[in-house]
């Protein structure tokens, strides 16, 4: 009997929500979104594949909280050849330690989701350290825009690592290319930066 009325009382609400006049949901929110252009502006999940990098890499076996539409999973959220990074929790992995490819880097941020939630990978030109080799640098502050600059309270501040006191106050800046040479003239199309974020339902998106 009670999943009858459970059953009935689905049908009711579903039928008196497709009956209700525009507007009337959620007060007045939400109703016939989906097919409102202006609105639903987001492609279709499935497309996740087509700009996913790091598939069968950072796949949902090794994340199984990570949102991606298939098991061989990826990260969408990413910026080819820009060092969308900040100064904040500056944590370096080289080639000798085993991270060996942007894919590498992008794990490394998402196995460290209490501190990461950006990484870059690009050409750091620290030869004593990087080998000529492109290196992995996570943050858990982002690059910030021209007009903002923030000066960190180090004595009330907790949680991160590492922060340069060069860096302190963080002036922003257009968020700069990767580059092959030191002097910063030759870009780098195969750096790559990339976010990561856990939503408060244990969700991780990347």
């Amino acid at each position: 009997m009670h999943l009858t009325t459970a059953f009935l009382t689905t049908i009711l609400l579903a039928t008196s929500t497709v009956a209700s006049p525009p507007g009337s949901g959620l007060n007045g929110r939400d109703v016939c979104d989906d097919n409102n252009p202006d609105v639903n502006i987001f492609p279709p999940f499935e497309n996740y594949e087509a700009w996913a990098i790091c598939k069968g890499k950072i796949t949902k076996d090794k994340f199984p909280n990570l949102q991606a539409p298939e098991e061989t999973g990826g990260c969408v959220r990413y910026y080819r050849g820009i060092d969308m990074a900040g100064v904040v929790t500056e944590v370096h992995f080289y080639f000798k330690d085993n991270v060996r490819s942007a894919c590498d880097c992008a794990i490394k941020c998402l196995q460290r989701n209490s501190s990461c939630t950006n990484w870059v990978w690009k050409h750091t030109f620290m030869s004593d350290k990087d080998s000529g080799k492109r290196s992995c640098t996570l943050y858990s502050s982002p690059n910030l825009p021209t007009n903002v600059t923030l000066a960190y309270d180090l004595a009330n501040s907790s949680g991160f690592q590492f922060l340069n006191s060069s860096n302190n106050p963080q002036g922003g800046a257009l968020a700069p290319l990767t580059f092959l040479d030191a002097a910063n003239t030759k870009p780098d199309k195969f750096g790559v930066s990339g976010f990561m974020v856990i939503d408060q339902n244990n969700l991780q998106y990347c």
